[in-house]
């Protein structure tokens, strides 16, 4: 049974809801948890308007995944549908969203947008390719993902290279959507069906992001040391290397790593950023996002983001109320 702190957190977190990657996150959440007769109402709510919107498409997609979990199977395939015709492709993979505006930018955030909804469909093959396409075009060598790359204009016509960098920090919230994506996706394909390059790509932004973890805490910018910290960035990898350690993602030796950064991360934030009274998840970066903000000046950091508290909650049920992904028995439609 959920313990009602994660139920407050959700509720809280539902307030600011307005994107489906914010639907996703928090539904998502609740499922883990085992808040399942709360799980049903909002995943009706979702049901209540368009599933797949613009131009957040690669956004919207994500609440497929709970659908699925809800047993609204015909719904999410019906979504889905509409999704594969409208999808638009840059670099080879799924670009975030069709504004004019950003043709061809590709977001770390799709990572956790389309993937996991198309591997719970039984499209593991797109759900792979993408994850590793994305981490192929914005990860830096040492394996810690940057945000957003105009893959729209070929690199031997940019100015200076640098500028086809919208945003090319290696934002905190960047390495948790893919992170998270990653697991998401993995959680759902037999373990023999897992494609080893991405476990590969997984195990070595892991590693990088455990070495740059700050008392329990993930900055704005994981590898600037003088960025603000990030609450939101902080459960989103947190749970992301809890999933993943429970999957035994990259070994035993790996998981046991990730574990215990994902225990700090979890017990950092509630013993100092968390408000327990309104169960807010406290000094979360301020979004969206293009350009990152880098500077420490509090004015940059939001307080109760529907981003944060889902992956809060979805952090505290595996870490502290004991879930094991495994007996939640969640599996692909696809059988082999």
């Amino acid at each position: 049974m959920a313990s009602s702190i994660v139920q407050r957190i959700v509720d809280y977190g539902w307030r600011g809801v307005n994107t489906g990657g914010k639907h996703s996150g928090l539904l998502n959440a609740m499922y883990t948890a085992g808040l399942r007769e709360g799980f049903d109402d909002r995943v009706a709510e979702v049901l209540a308007g368009p599933v797949i919107t613009h131009p957040n498409l690669a956004d919207s997609s994500s609440r497929m995944r709970p659908l699925v979990l809800a047993g609204k199977v015909a719904e999410a395939r019906a979504a889905n549908d509409i999704f594969q015709k409208e999808r638009v492709v840059a670099g080879g993979v799924t670009q975030h969203t069709t504004a004019r505006s950003t043709h061809g930018w590709v977001f770390a955030d799709t990572a956790y947008m389309v993937p996991p909804s198309q591997a719970i469909l039984g499209n593991w093959e797109l759900a792979a390719a993408d994850l590793k396409g994305y981490h192929r075009i914005l990860a830096q060598p040492d394996g810690l993902m940057r945000h957003v790359f105009n893959a729209g204009v070929p690199t031997e016509e940019s100015y200076v290279d640098l500028d086809l960098w919208i945003d090319g920090t290696a934002w905190g919230r960047a390495n948790g959507w893919w992170t998270a994506g990653v697991v998401d996706t993995l959680e759902v394909i037999p373990q023999a069906s897992w494609d080893a390059e991405l476990v590969a790509m997984y195990k070595k932004t892991v590693e990088r992001l455990i070495e740059c973890q700050d008392d329990g805490i993930w900055r704005a910018t994981i590898d600037d040391s003088y960025a603000l910290l990030d609450t939101s960035a902080t459960v989103m990898i947190g749970y992301a290397l809890a999933k993943g350690a429970q999957l035994g993602l990259g070994g035993p030796d790996l998981a046991a790593r990730a574990e215990r950064a994902s225990f700090a991360a979890l017990e950092r934030v509630m013993r100092h950023r968390f408000d327990w009274k309104n169960a807010i998840l406290r000094d979360q970066q301020y979004g969206p996002m293009i350009v990152n903000v880098s500077s420490p000046n509090p004015r940059h950091h939001d307080h109760g983001n529907a981003y944060g508290q889902g992956f809060l909650a979805g952090l505290y049920a595996l870490n502290a109320d004991g879930v094991r992904v495994r007996d939640l028995g969640i599996r692909s439609l696809r059988t082999a």
